[in-house]
């Protein structure tokens, strides 16, 4: 980085009697990002670590790579801004305000208009005659469902997944039309994207009753994720009907849908009459959920010990998930158990001391398990992800330090990484601070 010009401001500032905190503001106000760190690596010399003062460099980085040139390093640093809540608010209406047509200042002004904000609705929608389609999808949120159905309408035949995706979702909200209704049942059928299918059935599950026939029929979809969200579809469609119907799921060897099929019928049962008996089918989906911790595919044991834990408490249940959690061999699958077991009456400590051990190994696992317990205060866990800021792997490092500023709430701590040599460690060191700061 350039640190001729960062040394001269930061000298200026303190030569006209500001003081540190005044040139760290001053850098900022600059846009150099460079000046902002060692303006406030002298303020912290001096007068110790500030969250809130440390926040407003980290919203400079963010800023200017969402800005920049890069499109991965512009998509990391969007996320980390939408990931930041109210902190980033004026980091985004400030994209928002930018110059020309750019996806930064689309998806800035996207985000600003599902929060209610008018004037950037009014923005975004100005920019719906673009052709690039990687602005019109994230402008689509600027459209009226119900003022402009047609309009939406009409780019569900768009050529890009993205656009007619886009335009799917937010038909979900005109629910009180037949041609947005038969325009969705049609690219559910047969558009050739499963994402697209996926978001034109997740649209249907808001028309109600009406659609449930035509979700039912998309549970024999070719692609995993457009059966799961079916599933959600249907429930929120017409839920009582919903439990009748995914029951034949049970009878399916574990997957995505089935074990999403079993929850939502396991959560039927008995809800207000403790000593109750089990309603029709939640016995069988309990089974069924138990019986998906023995599977092969690692995903599906974490996603079964998920829903299991989602349930109300049950003895059989518990012992269940705890002789899974005993028995499993794959760290990531141990750590998605434990997770779901912090917190659960009964299981808590045994997952916590599964976390400890996690965290004595290696890899991602034991990154992700030092930031859990981290979050809880845990000496231990807050020196494994400080060890980690130095790991071989930008992936380590990058999570250890989001981990270590947002989850520890030691934003001080993750002060390092904002110069890693990785422009992606920098970006999510950033959104950890920024979010800490909320």
């Amino acid at each position: 980085m350039r640190r001729g010009a960062p040394a001269l401001l930061l000298f200026a500032a303190l030569a006209c009697g500001g003081g540190p905190r005044a040139a760290v503001d001053d850098a900022v106000r600059a846009r150099e990002l460079e000046g902002a760190l060692e303006a406030y690596d002298q303020f912290r010399e001096a007068d110790g670590a500030d969250g809130a003062l440390l926040a407003e460099v980290a919203a400079l980085l963010l800023e200017l790579e969402a800005l920049g040139e890069d499109e991965s390093r512009r998509d990391a640093a969007l996320t980390q801004l939408r990931l930041a809540g109210n902190a980033a608010l004026p980091v985004l209406e400030r994209i928002g305000r930018s110059e020309g047509e750019t996806v930064a200042r689309a998806e800035a002004l996207a985000h600003l208009t599902r929060r209610g904000d008018g004037e950037a609705r009014a923005y975004l929608y100005a920019l719906l005659d673009t052709d690039d389609p990687a602005i019109l999808a994230p402008a689509l949120v600027a459209v009226d469902p119900e003022e402009e159905t047609a309009r939406l309408v009409a780019w569900l035949a768009d050529p890009i997944p993205e656009v007619r995706r886009a335009a799917a979702l937010r038909l979900g909200a005109a629910t009180e039309s037949r041609e947005a209704l038969g325009a969705l049942r049609e690219l559910a059928r047969v558009d050739p994207e499963p994402r697209v299918r996926g978001a034109a059935i997740r649209a249907l599950g808001g028309f109600g009753a009406a659609v449930f026939e035509a979700l039912r029929e998309r549970l024999g979809d070719a692609a995993s994720n457009v059966r799961l969200a079916t599933v959600r579809a249907l429930v929120r469609a017409d839920r009582p009907r919903a439990v009748a119907a995914l029951r034949s799921l049970l009878a399916t060897p574990p997957n995505p849908a089935g074990i999403e099929a079993a929850r939502v019928i396991a959560l039927t049962g008995n809800p207000e009459e403790e000593d109750a008996p089990p309603e029709e089918g939640v016995v069988d989906a309990r089974a069924y959920l138990r019986g998906a911790l023995g599977s092969a595919d690692p995903t599906l044991r974490s996603q079964a010990a998920v829903a299991l834990v989602s349930l109300p408490a049950d003895e059989g249940t518990d012992a269940a998930l705890l002789a899974a959690l005993d028995g499993e061999a794959d760290a990531s699958v141990r750590l998605g158990m434990a997770r779901a077991l912090l917190g659960h009456e009964g299981a808590e400590e045994e997952a916590r001391e599964t976390l400890r051990a996690l965290m004595e190994g290696e890899g991602m696992a034991a990154v992700q398990a030092a930031a859990l317990l981290a979050k809880e205060g845990e000496d231990a866990a807050l020196t494994r992800l400080e060890a980690a800021l130095e790991a071989e792997s930008a992936l380590l490092r990058r999570v250890a330090a989001r981990a270590l500023a947002r989850d520890a709430e030691r934003p001080d701590a993750a002060r390092p990484a904002l110069r890693d040599e990785d422009p992606t460690v920098r970006i999510h060191a950033a959104g950890g601070i920024l979010a800490a700061s909320n």
